[in-house]
């Protein structure tokens, strides 16, 4: 009996000791607070891509990858893959902006009435051509919306309304509020130019002012094997975005007022009609061909009919680099956007790694760059994954979690897209939390990340934020959120000085995992039957 009481013993003890092994029983919230302190210190002067900053934080990267064991998946045998870009930077002098009807001409002058887009195609622009209001820029035939009903475009310069109709469900609105689904339309059309007017609501989620403050950064587009940008629509020779009195000045002379057309898009109505006159835009663009490198890093799938394929981590790693000064500081650290991500990241495969767990798909860690240019470094891993043959069965996706204090949710964008959904609140369900909807449809939050690069593939994608409900009553989440938007979301002060709660931040680290082991076990990752992005991308259900 002694015997057997021992083997029980031992066999509970050995139970116990692997549970207690896996992954997340393994997560240190004080590591996630080291990796957040380098990459979010005033050394790495904002890991703006494309710069000494920057790579400093892939090298970090890079070895902790090779600390944890995973396996090189870069260019060249090594944990960076290359990414080819082109750097823009609109040139002061070199922009104007005219409108001439009739007698009548109107200068316009930059920063106070409008801000040129980069030509990522010619140093030196000039575009004349006649003016057409398309409102919202969008054709949604299935929700049989049309604003080019009764327009033509073709040779015109578009003046588009940002966003989209707010009586959109949130997927549609969502896609078709994008930039690249309205420049591919318009470019489609066979529209010449283009002006951006912001809707009523994006006007108060962001100030003209501070629009003006943030242009300094230069944008960027990456390059194919032949060297041509990807995303930037030569058609639409010039882009510019103006401020809604100095549009209101094209709109003078046109039976619609500028006021009545912003009205008639707030209330979802289709609506395009041609604008008397003339617009001449020129710009000047300095144009830099440069490189920035993603970060990646493989655990090998150990099923062999499974291994090729691939559930894919990602990150972004950069920020904005140094900037406008604010207060007395141009650094723009990016503290909570995104090295909070990155030591997520980094910790999930730290943890991974070290539980020894044998997953049968292949995990692939990715920290990527220029997400803050339009998601150009995960829309280069996306390309290549997908040139290279390689079946990506599953991004999830890590940006700005804002993990402000404890709370007793987490909010887990494109749940209710695929399968991971519900992987997402079996994960939740297991640390103790529940998953609550996105509380800001309007900001159409599932497009704007890097998930939407693999999404445009057919792979479906998941993101999760912290919650909304703080387990400390005493705590003003709602305030503290709102403070971080306002004040400094992509600013200087997104720094080490903000409220990080890293318990919480290590509980999305083991939410993550147990998604990430999900998909990479389980069923392959599906969309839902009949799911809207499904549709639009010809994903397989």
């Amino acid at each position: 009996m002694r015997v057997a009481s021992g083997l029980i013993f031992c066999l509970m003890a050995c139970q116990s000791w692997a549970a207690d092994l896996s992954p997340w029983n393994l997560v240190n919230e004080d590591a996630i607070e080291g990796h957040v302190e380098f990459l979010a210190s005033d050394l790495l002067e904002g890991r703006a891509s494309a710069t000494r900053g920057y790579d400093l934080a892939a090298a970090y990267v890079a070895a902790n990858f090779r600390q944890y064991g995973l396996a090189p998946a870069g260019s060249q045998d090594s944990y960076l893959q290359s990414v080819p870009l082109i750097e823009a930077t609109p040139v002061l002098p070199g922009s104007s902006a005219k409108f001439v009807h009739e007698d009548e001409s109107v200068e316009f002058e930059y920063g106070t009435d409008y801000l040129p887009s980069a030509d990522y195609f010619s140093a030196s622009s000039t575009l004349s051509a006649p003016i057409v209001f398309a409102g919202f820029g969008i054709e949604a035939p299935e929700l049989e919306y049309n604003d080019f009903a009764n327009i033509d475009v073709t040779g015109r310069i578009a003046v588009i309304i940002s966003g989209a109709p707010a009586k959109f469900p949130n997927n549609q609105r969502a896609y078709y509020s994008s930039a690249l689904q309205k420049l591919t339309t318009l470019a489609a059309k066979g529209a010449v130019g283009l002006i951006v007017v912001d809707s009523l609501v994006d006007e108060k989620r962001m100030p003209w002012e501070r629009v003006v403050a943030m242009s300094w950064a230069p944008q960027m587009r990456w390059l194919d094997d032949e060297g041509n940008p990807q995303d930037a629509f030569p058609e639409l020779k010039l882009r510019f975005r103006f401020k809604k009195e100095a549009a209101a000045r094209i709109f003078e002379h046109s039976p619609v007022s500028l006021d009545q057309a912003l009205q008639t898009a707030d209330a979802g109505e289709p609506q395009g009609f041609e604008l008397p006159g003339m617009l001449t835009l020129s710009a000047t663009t300095g144009l830099r061909r440069t490189e920035s490198a993603n970060v990646v890093g493989l655990l090998q799938g150990s099923d062999p009919n499974l291994k090729n394929e691939y559930v894919v981590v990602t990150a972004h790693l950069d920020h904005l680099g140094r900037g406008s000064s604010v207060d007395g500081d141009s650094v723009y650290n990016g503290a909570h956007d995104n090295a909070v991500g990155i030591g997520l990241l980094l910790e999930m495969a730290r943890a991974l790694r070290a539980s020894r767990v044998k997953a049968q798909r292949s995990i692939l860690f990715a920290a990527v760059t220029a997400e803050e240019k339009g998601l150009l470094g995960s829309a280069f891993l996306a390309k290549q994954a997908i040139d290279n043959q390689q079946k990506v069965v599953a991004n999830v996706n890590i940006d700005m979690p804002l993990p402000l204090a404890r709370t007793w949710d987490f909010i887990a964008f494109g749940a209710e897209h695929s399968s991971l959904g519900n992987a997402a609140r079996t994960a939740a369900s297991a640390q103790g939390y529940k998953l609550s909807p996105d509380p800001m449809p309007e900001e159409v939050v599932f497009v704007r990340s890097d998930q939407f690069s693999f999404v445009r593939h057919g792979v479906p994608g998941l993101m999760l934020h912290s919650g909304l409900k703080p387990r400390d009553s005493a705590i003003d989440l709602d305030e503290l959120r709102r403070k971080f938007f306002s004040t400094d979301y992509h600013q200087p002060s997104d720094d080490l000085s903000l409220p990080i709660d890293y318990r919480s931040a290590a509980d999305l680290t083991r939410i993550h995992l147990r998604i990430v082991l999900d998909a990479a076990n389980g069923a392959r990752p599906r969309w839902n039957r009949g799911d809207f992005f499904a549709q639009k991308f010809r994903a397989t259900e």
